[in-house]
């Protein structure tokens, strides 16, 4: 583990945990050369050569990924017996699950219906649990097959071919009820899926089929609403059509949502629970779009009207005009849990230190200060006082630690990520940590912390809940290489480190569901713009997935932010994560706004979280790596309107292209401890 440098009479060093050298039951790495020799041979069809690997293995971790290998490439033509066995000893193993998937997909084509119903095993997904119902009716167990069918049947989306037969056959029996076909109707309507919703009329009852075609053509024009001539209270089908409908058109034009719930009388006949909820809705979106402007429509609502959520936007709409005494009471009309939270605390201060009272507000500015998160950091700064880092590693038992170590799915995993083969070691370690809770949990953490596995340490000492070992949580991964490309384009490489934190929690082979990759999560479309710009060509997008490329154009793709930004963190970071674009749509429009209601302001909550995150994790990255560490209101300047910016972008631009140097840093106070904080 490494141990942080001395910071010049700043910071205590971090407390490096003495780990006890445990051993495996089995030392593995001597193992892994006939391992992969029983690959080679068995991809080369040498049986003989597989066999005598195999039988050096002993109890080798992941002997199991060999044998299921093996029956995979003949399960065509392996004996059931031999199937059979090796799923009786590893079938709960991600290899073994693999192979009975495998396994029973071929019965099922095979229309070996009694052999699937024996090998067969719940939670290997729809396609095969219907096939499990169709073995059923095919072997005469009709009433098996088709007990409790409404759960494949009420979903919002279609389901796969293997699950006509089951459906024709629960039909035809008289399980499929209009009631139940409404049902699904309406949760194909909430998932969008409208193509199903339409293939589903043909399922309702003539009472029902009116209001689904309702239904069908407000979805597509939901400002139709105010045409509407019926109430909720009409039908049984009318209140649901009127309430997503209303939503929708709140989604789309809050105010023509307004509108129309006003000018109806008696809440559209809608039940109460319903009609509160849906004029809170309306509230909700008018203020998301409007901000200050939705202020006064707010201030005619009850205070039952509102939940935290509601109060919140209020106080961040009271805020986009600092009118700090409706701040306040919006804070002070949350319920206690919301108004216990560091945010609202935060800006309860802020709001009394404005309105005069600064005893009140230093006292609140105490209490926040106490946390480690961005809010904290800021109470902190506004009181002068230091930053509690509040480092506490994990204490795990050498006992515990041994237990974990001869986890079999723990050594699987460990094996598996000291081989590369990263996509089934974290298999093996999201079976492992659905049985682990706690302290075991926090073993295993520990022990993918020493193996270099940063990410699942991370992740399982999150999910345990302990939140405090900030070697662990914030490890130093690629420093060298972060350092060298941030150094390159004049950037805080505590910066580059605390994005790559956020982003990828350091996997290097981290792909999301919008495509982005690597470490910094780079979009293939941005990797090949910036890729020119850092010398380098990118032939493919899975290039991104080598850390020297992801860094590389990262770190540029910063600095190319900071510079159209004029130097401001904050905005940079933003663009970061939301895209310059939208960036430069929430500036503010004639007068410069405090950078820290900016951020309260950010209309997407993922790139709010996210901007907090990262400027929180740049200042831990700045002690990690032995810099010196800036205050977070140093990284806050006033965000200036548009046409300001571009005046500071061009001057910013100029400057560095001429200094060569990034932006300037805050001197520190010269006080002992870890906890200590640069000087306000």
């Amino acid at each position: 583990m490494p141990i942080p440098a001395r910071l010049a009479g700043l910071l205590l060093r971090f407390i490096a945990l003495s780990l006890p050298a445990l051993a495996a039951p089995t030392e593995p790495a001597p193992l892994r050369e006939h391992f992969l020799a029983a690959e080679t041979a068995l991809e080369q069809g040498d049986r003989g050569a597989f066999r005598r690997h195999l039988a050096a293995l002993g109890d080798y971790p992941l002997r199991p990924y060999l044998l299921q290998a093996d029956l995979d490439a003949r399960l065509e033509r392996a004996d059931a017996k031999e199937i059979r066995d090796f799923l009786e000893r590893w079938g709960d193993t991600p290899p073994g699950q693999r192979l009975r998937a495998r396994w029973l997909g071929h019965l099922a084509d095979e229309g070996r219906w009694r052999a699937f119903l024996r090998d067969y095993a719940d939670g290997l997904g729809t396609p095969l649990a219907c096939h499990h119902r169709n073995a059923l009716l095919r072997t005469g167990q009709r009433q098996a097959a088709l007990e409790g069918v409404e759960e494949l049947w009420l979903v919002g989306h279609s389901q796969p071919g293997a699950c006509d037969p089951v459906f024709d056959a629960w039909r035809e029996a008289g399980g499929l009820t209009p009631d139940l076909a409404w049902e699904r109707f309406v949760l194909a309507m909430a998932s969008g899926q409208t193509g199903l919703a339409r293939y589903l009329t043909r399922y309702l009852s003539a009472d029902d089929t009116p209001w689904a075609r309702r239904w069908l053509e407000l979805h597509r024009d939901p400002q139709g609403i105010p045409q509407v001539d019926w109430r909720a209270d009409l039908h049984p089908r009318a209140g649901v059509v009127l309430e997503d409908s209303l939503r929708r058109l709140a989604r789309q034009e809050p105010r023509q949502a307004l509108a129309a719930w006003e000018a109806a009388e008696d809440d559209w006949g809608l039940p109460r629970q319903a009609a509160l909820e849906l004029r809170r809705y309306i509230a909700l979106r008018l203020t998301l779009r409007e901000m200050a402007d939705a202020l006064p429509h707010l201030e005619t609502l009850p205070d039952h009207v509102f939940d935290d959520q509601l109060r919140a936007w209020q106080t961040r709409a009271a805020l986009s005009v600092q009118d700090w005494q409706a701040v306040a009471e919006a804070i002070t009309r949350m319920s206690p849990e919301a108004r216990e939270e560091a945010p609202w605390r935060y800006w309860h201060a802020r709001a009394l230190e404005q309105l005069g009272d600064r005893d009140s507000a230093r006292r609140l500015y105490g209490q926040v200060a106490q946390e480690r998160n961005f809010y904290g950091f800021l109470a902190a700064d506004r009181i002068q006082a230091p930053y509690r880092i509040g480092h506490r590693p994990l204490q795990v038992s050498a006992r515990r630690l041994q237990a974990a170590a001869e986890h079999p799915a723990l050594q699987r995993a460990l094996e598996l990520h000291a081989l590369g083969r990263i996509i089934d070691a974290r298999r093996e370690w999201y079976r492992l940590q659905q049985e682990l809770q706690g302290r075991d949990l926090l073993a295993a953490a520990q022990l993918a912390r020493d193996r270099g596995w940063h990410d699942r340490a991370i992740f399982a000492v999150a999910r345990a809940g302990h939140f405090d070992d900030i070697d662990l949580r914030f490890p130093l991964v690629h420093t060298g290489l972060f350092r060298d490309k941030a150094n390159a384009q004049g950037i805080d490489p505590a910066w580059a480190m605390a994005v790559a934190r956020q982003e990828s929690a350091f996997m290097a082979d981290a792909r999301s569901h919008a495509g982005a990759l690597g470490l910094m999560q780079i979009m293939p479309a941005t990797g090949r713009a910036m890729a020119p710009h850092v010398g380098l060509q990118l032939g493919h997008p899975f290039r991104l997935l080598e850390p020297e490329v992801n860094v590389s154009i990262g770190t540029y793709y910063l600095r190319r932010n900071l510079d159209r930004f004029g130097g401001h963190p904050m905005l940079s970071t933003a663009a970061y994560n939301a895209g310059a674009g939208r960036v430069d749509r929430w500036l503010p429009g004639d007068r410069p706004l405090a950078a820290d209601i900016w951020a309260e302001l950010i209309p997407y909550a993922e790139t709010r979280k996210y901007v907090r995150r990262v400027l929180t994790y740049r200042v831990l990255y700045e002690v990690r790596m032995g810099q010196t560490p800036t205050t977070l209101s140093s990284l806050l300047p006033p965000i200036p309107p548009a046409d300001r910016l571009m005046q500071s972008a061009t001057a910013h631009q100029a400057r560095w292209q001429g200094e060569g140097t990034g932006p300037a840093r805050t001197p520190i106070c010269d006080a002992p401890g870890y906890t200590e904080r640069p000087c306000l």
